[in-house]
């Protein structure tokens, strides 16, 4: 394709990719060159980065290093200019290359650290890959081996999410050569074999070329002269074909040591007389080390040991230029400055994608659980119909269904709180006799089915107060007896609650609970309490569950300033226990958890409620469920805050069911609109929400609400909460 437009300069520019068997020859030249005479003339600035990249790329393979770095420059100063991230990244990954080569460690590492910041800001998966894998060069150099395996697989880590095939190879291959020059040939293999198929499948020369140099190196360790002779040879000739005078010096060094090994001195001498004539005439230091050492081994395996002590000392000579004691102390220092920045940037990125994580459940909460509210109310709706056996059956089985699944979605909501810290303890008094009769009501059927015995033994006063999240603490205990219950065939599972004073002001609370179940493995006993990690593998498969309860548990009683701990013999049992630590507080009166459904849903005759709720289905649920309970509401519904506010014009309700989460006008605004007019100060709002969201009691009331529930909400506890206000 000729050069004439500069549509065709802007096309030819933009796709060149090192990928496409990329060949430094004249045709190159001639395209870079009209297109840059193209770019030029019509002022396409934006062009610039592009073409002074693919122009000092070109010019590397020629050894041209001068030209070279004018190209990085004027990519570099254009990318910044034209705001072209990538660009920028790619020009400043040529220069590090550059300096990398010329042997200036300390000025390859100043521009690594400048790689480094750009590519975190711009979170791209294959320029962080490059930055890594330039990381893990520079110790190389140093022969910092425990460093540079740590940055390459930290490169691996983000190529592999770039999807890039071309990068994936070639990263793969450039760490199995790393691998293998510090003598770990058997690591290396799987990196180097995987690299290499990807390289066949593509016809990616230049990276088929890498990995036959590190087969070469590969059969060399492991003393088979005939595969690492060949496969050299095979490197040589790709490179040869792509003019790429560099890699082809490098290749020849590596040749020439092989040779050594396998006592092939005269094809050795021939090797390392063309490598040490053209390393010199462009001054590529690095590879003179290199040349100088295999030299030294040669002359001495000659027994010209004269010689050989010659280029064993212009060896130490030329490593003292390339990297003297005090450089390698300043690059250390600049490497452990960025590395401290790393470490903080990581900690940063880690915690704004646990947020994203969060808010995206957050998110995904209230899709989920607001068709289970309407699944769970209609259950609820139908089991006070007059149904047979059969069918009243089906409805319990439905309901316990929805209740799992809800058990579920909670159980991986309260992990992503945790990991976001925005799970938060609630504390409010209430009876410790409370909370174990709940336990015991809630469990005691599952216990009968299984024809096992459920005891509790309350080795406190009854009129204990504590104060403490009651509902975070009946999910531990919960969670726990429901676990013990599952894993228990024959016999029983025993709740023990016991208090243990500290001193006069605190005191600890002990809960046992102690089965005799298949029991845990000694070996395995600390997993449990990991997330997603089960006993046995089996488990899953026998029992179910989603491996999450225990670590939920955990955090929480961490939470709390408590421990948990667990002891098992298969077989024979498992016993845990929770330990949590308190103050004494004063007695205070305990809230009504018995009532009359009549009475409470009396208060509410006549009442002219506002059910605000974008989700049609949860509007009728909701409705349907406080007829149920007195049919004299009036109840009038909203899909938002716009419809609130206009119904509110024509008639001023008593109670406003208001769901959070709606269009045009969300509940909270609409809640903060509405206590701003005095006229409205009797009205009741009662929010509710179907997402992750949890208000304090501080933030509730400041809103303007007077009650908050949580969606899918037990219709007993919605009547209680609503008939409370009145």
């Amino acid at each position: 394709m000729l050069i004439t437009t500069i549509e065709k300069a802007e096309t030819f520019i933009v796709n060149l990719k090192r990928s496409d068997n990329w060949i430094s020859n004249d045709e190159l030249f001639s395209k870079l060159n009209a297109s840059y005479k193209l770019i030029t003339k019509h002022n396409r600035l934006d062009l610039l980065p592009d073409l002074g990249v693919n122009f000092a790329l070109y010019y590397l393979d020629l050894n041209n290093i001068e030209q070279a770095l004018i190209f990085t420059e004027i990519a570099k100063t254009n990318a910044i200019k034209c705001n072209n991230d990538i660009r920028l990244l790619d020009a400043i990954g040529l220069q590090f290359r550059i300096q990398k080569t010329l042997g200036n460690l300390e000025e390859a590492q100043l521009i690594l650290n400048e790689q480094i910041d750009v590519a975190y800001r711009v979170n791209d998966m294959r320029q962080l890959a490059a930055v890594y894998q330039n990381q893990a060069t520079l110790f190389h150099k140093q022969r910092l081996k425990t460093d540079t395996i740590e940055a390459y697989e930290k490169s691996l880590e983000f190529i592999r999410k770039s999807d890039n095939l071309f990068y994936n190879a070639q990263f793969h291959i450039g760490y199995a050569g790393i691998l293998l020059d510090f003598n770990e040939p058997e690591l290396a293999k799987n990196p180097l074999q995987q690299g290499f198929n990807i390289a066949v499948e593509n016809n990616y020369l230049a990276v088929m070329a890498i990995a036959y140099s590190n087969f070469g190196l590969l059969y060399e360790l492991q003393n088979d002269e005939t595969n690492s002779i060949a496969s050299y040879q095979e490197a040589l000739k790709i490179y040869t074909s792509l003019k790429q005078l560099n890699h082809l010096v490098v290749v020849k060094i590596m040749m020439a040591d092989a040779c050594v090994t396998f006592n092939r001195i005269e094809e050795a001498e021939i090797l390392l007389k063309d490598a040490i004539e053209q390393s010199e005439k462009l001054d590529l230091k690095y590879n003179l080390i290199g040349i100088y050492q295999t030299l030294s081994s040669m002359l001495e395996k000659k027994g010209d040991y004269k010689n050989a002590l010659e280029y064993y000392k212009k060896l130490n000579s030329t490593k003292e230029a390339y990297l003297s004691a005090e450089s390698d102390k300043r690059i250390r220092n600049l490497e452990l400055n960025k590395k401290i920045d790393l470490l903080r940037f990581e900690k940063d990125v880690a915690e704004k994608m646990a947020n994203i994580k969060h808010d995206f459940l957050a998110n995904m909460s209230h899709e989920i659980r607001t068709p289970i509210n309407s699944i769970l109310g209609i259950c609820y709706l139908l089991q006070q119909q007059s149904l047979n056996p059969v069918q009243f059956d089906y409805i319990k089985r439905l309901k316990r269904s929805g209740e799992n699944l809800l058990g579920i979605i909670n159980d991986v909501l309260d992990i992503s709180k945790i990991e976001s810290g925005k799970m938060e303890l609630n504390n409010e008094a209430f009876k410790l006799i409370d909370l174990s009769n709940d336990i015991f009501t809630s469990l005691e059927p599952k216990a009968n089915a299984k024809e096992i015995k459920l005891k509790i033994r309350n080795n406190f006063p009854e009129d204990l107060f504590v104060n403490a999240d009651k509902i975070r603490l009946y999910q531990v205990l919960l969670n726990i007896v429901s676990n013990a219950i599952k894993f228990t065939d024959n016999g029983s599972v025993t709740i023990t609650i016991k208090i243990e004073n500290i001193d006069e002001k605190q005191y600890k609370l002990v809960f046992v609970i102690a089965d005799t179940g298949i029991g845990i493995d000694k070996e395995k006993i600390n997993l449990i309490f990991e997330r997603y990690e089960q006993a046995d593998k089996t488990i899953k498969n026998k029992f179910g569950g989603t491996g999450l309860g225990l670590s939920i548990s955990k955090k929480i009683v961490q939470l709390m300033n408590g421990t948990i701990s667990a002891k098992s013999k298969v077989n024979k049992g498992t016993e845990f226990t929770v330990c949590l630590p308190f103050k004494h507080v004063a007695d205070h009166a305990n809230k009504m958890t018995d009532f009359d459904v009549s009475i409470l849903a009396s208060k509410l005759d006549n009442k002219y409620i506002i059910i605000a709720d974008d989700n049609e289905e949860n509007r009728e649920v909701a409705k349907d469920i406080l007829l149920k309970f007195n049919p004299s509401l009036k109840i009038i519904e909203a899909i938002d805050g716009n419809e609130v506010i206009a119904l509110l014009f024509k008639k001023i309700p008593d109670i406003i069911f208001m769901d959070l989460d709606m269009p045009n006008l969300n509940g909270i605004d609409t809640t903060m609109q509405i206590r701003k007019n005095k006229k409205y100060n009797k009205v009741k709002i009662v929010g509710n929400t179907a997402s992750l969201m949890t208000l304090s009691k501080d933030e509730i009331d400041e809103i303007g609400f007077d009650e908050f529930i949580q969606k899918p909400f037990e219709p007993e506890k919605l009547l209680l909460k609503i008939s409370e206000l009145f």
